[in-house]
């Protein structure tokens, strides 16, 4: 099974709530991103005064919930896709299982809010995170990870030329680094890092045959020895990995800004 881009326009929330799980069931239920879901609890864990609740916006297969939960966390998700709601409330998971924004979610009420893999395909990104900072309480916390469109929109073009256009992840918005930095404080958040993300552990996609297959485990080794060289150089600050990640804060009212 190739990766799948979810449609535009009108069909898209159809799409997703009837749709996605049954075509990303092994990516939302395998093991191929939960070094990226451990690596989001640590960063939770250290900057959060206290372990109240994760809020994961698009939760999949619940994977990261179940991390959070693990780790002292109380949890809650929102889903559009029914079969994966119901999925993960199979483990005890709280879960809407509707599209964001949720209503009935109180002012200040959850301690952290995720989109992992999730801000770009939403139709109104922005109201997304309007709506953020809405539920998070003063200083709470705002986990972003999405692909970097500036550098996939180049390889789209790049490796179109060799069959392997599909490499690049493009959905219905594109953020860049400098999208995050000039963005995030007019939605009332205070960015504490914008940086290359580390890449996924593994996949849960076929591709049709060897070679292909081949090609995208040299692109996989190349996307890791790159992280991990940048990263000792200091150079992962600068955003020009194949993924993003935020971090950011939440300002407090009483200091003038308004999400």
């Amino acid at each position: 099974m190739a990766p799948v881009n979810p449609p535009s326009g009108l069909v898209q929330a159809a799409w997703y709530e009837t749709e996605y799980w049954k075509q990303n069931y092994e990516e939302q239920t395998g093991t191929g991103r939960d070094n990226i879901y451990a690596h989001v609890v640590a960063w939770l864990d250290r900057l959060s005064p206290r372990r109240g609740t994760v809020l994961d916006v698009g939760c999949g297969g619940g994977r990261f919930l179940s991390l959070c939960r693990a780790k002292g966390w109380k949890v809650m998700g929102v889903e559009p896709s029914r079969d994966a709601a119901v999925h993960v409330r199979r483990s005890g998971l709280e879960v809407h299982s509707r599209a964001w924004p949720v209503p009935g979610i109180a002012d200040e009420s959850v301690e952290a809010v995720t989109f992992i893999n999730v801000l770009d395909h939403l139709p109104d990104p922005f109201e997304a995170l309007r709506e953020a900072a809405r539920v998070l309480k003063p200083e709470g916390l705002l986990y972003i990870r999405v692909p970097n469109a500036p550098l996939h929109a180049w390889l789209k073009r790049a490796f179109a030329h060799v069959g392997l256009e599909e490499v690049a992840v493009l959905h219905l918005y594109g953020f860049g680094r400098n999208s995050f930095v000039r963005l995030l404080p007019r939605f009332g958040f205070s960015p504490l890092a914008v940086r290359t993300s580390p890449p996924a552990q593994g996949h849960a996609y076929e591709h049709g045959s060897d070679l292909r297959a081949w090609g995208y485990s040299v692109l996989k080794l190349a996307d890791r020895l790159f992280y991990w060289t940048s990263r000792l150089l200091g150079l992962d600050r600068l955003g020009w990995g194949p993924s993003l990640e935020v971090l950011a804060r939440k300002i407090p009212a009483s200091t003038g800004a308004r999400p």
